[in-house]
């Protein structure tokens, strides 16, 4: 620890991650959904709602916040600079593809308290520390751990949840930090800091989208996902209450009407489903609104609930239609259920996306095959093909991070693009599949008659979608088709 660095902190620099040259990807795991936020990513520009929730944390414990998001904010190193002066902490998450461009940036900055939040750093803390790159690791729900760094710096031992090094060149991890039990005792996320119309999601044709947490945690353990670990096995709901308070509080702030839930399984617990949609209603907000989901889980009556509130869309994880390769995934789901469930969907005209994971052991031609024929049968409306990818915090890396470079490997694994195949193709043969699954399905005849549709059933749509298309267009090309290409 460098004990000479400013005593006090009272001025705190939250900024999302940035780079000095190159093409933006999305390698950056936002540090309360554990997932990719605040990222320009395919499905559009999410919001660093982790970043949002401890600035909030921050002022209401009486320091001065700024947050920066340069890449939706489009901000210049010139202003990034300007504002990294003014601070005493900076706080960052730590990506591992943007790691060069962090090691710059706070090379220039040694005499500010350097934090990294995130999934991620905890896997590389020895290297991040003793290369100097950073000062504090925060590993866990960030919110609490941010305010006690900055009352106790620089006397950390005591303080849950944090990873330094000691005057003495020894590395602590401090005990953990218990998980926060009352959400809604958490101020609502800052979101002043930045244009609403930054933030838009595909499933609102590139319209302004805020996006709420209304829980953290997930009740099932697929391999490949890091929820479950983070949030010690347990599902924490804030009230129907605490959730349209926000809702309203964000049309009053910002005039955005379209919300998207962003964590993992809306549909997980009926009575809290039930009481948000009836929360909605009572309050005769009008808004649309979309979510995750599980489609085993799907009941008639709570859709039509959900659609009555303003509801529009599901997205919901299918990642494979073959049962053996579910199984393996420890998705505790049939494709039959999975199918039961779409088709309630259908019934009822709710609009579904499906995410789709290829790369398990025992994937071949068959299977994949299998797959994209259910897509066909189901006809979802826009589909997400991705690479079984052995995520930090997951069961998947577990297994397999011992054989790993972290350093390295860690750079692409951003459910694109791996260095690491479970299967018998290669990592190349899986970017062919990747590829080609995309190409089949969004250059067909088949998704431009969705497109035509929806031009005809809402002609007011016709700018949105147009704008939209535009912009996918230009990442599906540079992420998927391009960089893809072998």
């Amino acid at each position: 620890m460098n004990i000479n660095k400013k005593q006090g902190i009272k001025k705190i620099l939250l900024i999302n991650n940035f780079l000095h040259t190159g093409i933006i990807r999305n390698i950056s795991i936002d540090p309360v959904v554990v997932r990719h936020s605040g990222q320009e990513i395919k499905t559009g520009v999410t919001f660093p709602i982790g970043l949002a929730y401890m600035g909030a944390m921050l002022k209401v414990s009486g320091y001065d916040v700024k947050i920066i998001d340069p890449i939706a904010e489009k901000v210049s190193l010139i202003t990034i600079y300007k504002n990294s002066r003014w601070a005493d902490a900076i706080v960052i998450p730590f990506s591992p593809y943007h790691q060069e461009d962090i090691k710059k940036y706070f090379s220039i900055f040694k005499d500010k308290v350097r934090i990294f939040v995130g999934q991620i750093a905890k896997y590389l803390s020895s290297r991040i520390l003793e290369d100097g790159l950073a000062d504090v690791i925060i590993d866990g729900e960030p919110e609490l751990t941010i305010v006690d760094i900055c009352r106790n710096w620089p006397y950390l031992n005591d303080t849950p949840g944090v990873i330094f090094v000691e005057k003495n060149g020894n590395t602590v991890t401090t005990s953990k930090r218990e998980l926060m039990q009352n959400l809604d005792s958490i101020p609502l996320p800052l979101r002043d800091f930045t244009n609403p119309r930054n933030y838009w999601d595909l499933l609102f044709w590139g319209r302004p989208t805020a996006f709420i947490l209304p829980s953290r945690g997930c009740a099932f353990d697929c391999i490949f996902c890091a929820q479950r670990q983070m949030n010690n096995e347990t599902v924490r709901y804030r009230s129907a209450k605490n959730i349209t308070d926000e809702i309203e509080s964000i049309i009053r702030q910002t005039g955005v009407r379209s919300i998207f839930f962003h964590d993992e399984t809306f549909n997980l617990n009926d009575t809290f489903a039930v009481g948000v949609c009836e929360e909605i209603l009572s309050r005769n907000i009008k808004i649309r609104w979309a979510c995750a989901g599980r489609a085993d889980l799907i009941k008639a009556d709570i859709v039509s609930l959900m659609k009555k509130s303003g509801c529009i869309h599901m997205t919901l994880g299918l990642e494979s239609a073959n049962d053996h390769i579910l199984e393996y995934l420890q998705k505790h789901q049939k494709v039959s259920e999975i199918r039961r469930g779409l088709q309630i969907l259908q019934k009822k005209k709710m609009a579904f996306s499906l995410q789709c994971i290829f790369g398990s052991p025992g994937e071949n031609s068959f299977t994949i095959n299998n797959t994209m024929n259910f897509i066909r049968e189901t006809n979802p409306f826009f589909v997400s093909f991705n690479v079984l990818t052995p995520l930090p915090g997951s069961y998947l890396f577990e297994l397999v991070k011992d054989k790993l470079d972290l350093r390295e490997s860690l750079k692409d694994m951003d459910i694109l693009h791996t260095r690491l195949s479970f299967c018998d193709y290669s990592v190349n043969d899986l970017a062919k599949i990747i590829r080609s699954a995309y190409k089949s399905y969004y250059m067909s005849f088949y998704f431009l008659k969705k497109i035509i549709s929806e031009i005809i059933r809402n002609p007011a749509n016709i700018f949105w979608i147009t704008k939209t298309i535009i912009f996918q267009t230009r990442y599906f090309y540079i992420s998927i088709l391009k960089r893809l290409e072998v």
